[in-house]
């Protein structure tokens, strides 16, 4: 199921959301969370059988090892191999069904392995794996979180409720398949509030609104763009002469394309979450009114970049400064270990994150060097002076116009076919091919860019819009950048509710095509 399927919207959700409160009345928290973990399964079938078996594998093993280290004494030295075997088993079977690294190292032709190694790849793999992955940092940790939420377990009982506590907490469906992942620290104190399972009318109108408004950016927006991307760059990897004009198109319709169907889907997992009573973290931002790709990573699929963060760069440049210091390397390659390696690998393994193909290793590698080199110049002396001299509104629109081409050219690599591909049409796009043959009608595409760039960088965001009910937690503290007289606080009242009813409608115009989000394919 996705979230625009009809029998999502009208059967499943409706139904969902009446279980879990009648249950939660008269049964108690444990019972409505086992109704949303329950539910959530039944969502997550149809994606596969053994999608969901897999899933259902994995909690079982994660909760399991999470229980057994949490309750372990620290001078027990089986306690840190416990869980490093809990995490190498997410991490393997995370490279196994995932990554295909065989078939992205020795290409298709590679026989027998690939093929198994290429078996369906479960749908959210890589969500609840990293979900999951922190849960069982925390209970290594010791989080108090952690022995709250799982409880006394001196019972079969017990222990099946604080199992079914966990599934819900890992597979909640409005996060399973594309995030946000959210940590227990997030999660428990929500759940531990006398506030949960009230039925409040104001989470029901916020849940609605973002499920309105999200709908709206997927099929009416990206949906109505992607059928230029798709022209686009199929010619480009067919080696196609493409006029510059409708080349640029092509980049940029993918460009909103990406950012509607992301957006349109956070606002609709923060809109279901909220229904059910859940405020989960923020995972998109308005990443396109980024001052550069350190302010853009601040805002862009948030939750994955602070987990990757954690698990990944920290480490990496702890390690990196410690051997520098150790060893009294010289400055510069004291900063290659400490900053700019940590770095690079960490992009590299954000841009394989997406799947195994070289389009993502050239994409990493693009933004891994854009990282690095933004990070120097901004501690550069010189750029100090320099935007100090300057009014902040210059310098910021500044920052935002040197940053759009990069942004853009990587994410036309992000979605080219082949990085051969990605090339020919960066040659299209800046080429002179004034008489090439037309692929498209370039009315409606034009039309469709600029509501969605106008929408973009002129209007506030969902969570911008709905702020007086604190729609969703805080990832990152970012600042709002869009034309403040926009910035309209939305409240419950006829006027939302007949804006909110013009966007249902609109969507429902086109929601019977279904196309699944971009990124349930990562």
């Amino acid at each position: 199921m996705i979230f625009t399927d009809p029998l999502f919207l009208f059967v499943f959700m409706p139904i969902t959301l009446a279980v879990f409160y009648v249950v939660a009345h008269f049964l108690g928290k444990n019972y409505a969370l086992a109704v949303l973990f329950l539910a959530s399964i039944i969502f997550y079938i149809p994606h596969s059988l053994f999608s969901a078996a897999l899933l259902i594998t994995a909690l079982i093993v994660n909760f399991a090892v999470g229980v057994k280290i949490t309750f372990m004494d620290d001078a027990d030295r089986n306690r840190r191999r416990v869980y490093l075997a809990g995490q190498f088993y997410n991490l393997i079977t995370l490279c196994y069904f995932k990554y295909k690294i065989v078939t992205l190292l020795f290409g298709p032709s590679n026989g027998l392995v690939t093929d198994i190694a290429g078996v369906a790849i479960p749908a959210g793999i890589s969500f609840y794996t990293f979900h999951q992955a922190a849960f069982l940092a925390d209970a290594y940790a010791r989080e108090k979180n952690v022995t709250q939420f799982l409880g006394q377990l001196g019972s079969a009982k017990a222990t099946f409720s604080a199992f079914c506590r966990y599934g819900a907490f890992v597979s909640f469906f409005p996060q399973l398949i594309i995030g946000p992942i959210t940590y227990l620290s997030e999660f428990n104190p929500q759940v531990q509030s006398k506030r949960f399972l009230r039925l409040n009318p104001i989470d029901l109108a916020v849940g609605l609104s973002f499920i309105a408004i999200g709908m709206f950016k997927k099929v009416v927006i990206a949906d109505n763009l992607a059928p230029t991307v798709d022209v686009v760059f199929s010619a480009a990897d067919a080696g196609a002469v493409i006029h510059p004009a409708q080349a640029w198109i092509g980049a940029l319709a993918y460009m909103g394309q990406l950012y509607f169907d992301f957006s349109g889907y956070s606002d609709m997992a923060l809109g279901l979450a909220r229904m059910f009573g859940l405020r989960y973290p923020i995972n998109f931002f308005s990443p396109f009114k980024a001052n550069g790709i350190i302010d853009y990573y601040r805002r862009w699929h948030m939750t994955l970049t602070r987990v990757i963060a954690r698990f990944l760069y920290t480490p990496l440049s702890v390690a990196g400064t410690r051997y520098a210091m150790f060893n009294r390397l010289a400055p510069l390659p004291a900063h290659l270990l400490s900053l700019w390696l940590p770095m690079l690998i960490n992009f590299q393994i954000i841009g394989l994150w997406h799947g195994a193909l070289w389009t993502f290793v050239v994409f990493g590698l693009m933004h891994g060097f854009y990282y690095a080199l933004e990070t120097e110049v901004r501690a550069s002396k010189w750029y100090k002076k320099f935007s100090s001299q300057r009014d902040p509104l210059f310098i910021g629109l500044l920052e935002r116009a040197v940053f759009f081409l990069p942004l853009l050219l990587s994410l036309t690599m992000f979605r080219a076919e082949s990085v051969s591909g990605g090339f020919h049409l960066y040659s299209q796009m800046f080429g002179f091919a004034f008489d090439a043959r037309s692929l498209f009608d370039m009315r409606f595409p034009v039309t469709m860019l600029g509501i969605a760039f106008s929408i973009i960088y002129f209007f506030p965001n969902s969570v911008e819009l709905m702020r007086r009910y604190r729609p969703a937690i805080m990832t990152y503290d970012n600042e709002s950048y869009g034309p403040a007289f926009m910035r309209r606080l939305w409240r419950p009242g006829w006027v939302q509710a007949a804006s909110i009813s013009v966007l249902v409608l609109a969507s429902l115009y086109y929601v019977s095509r279904q196309p699944p989000f971009l990124y349930q394919g990562f």
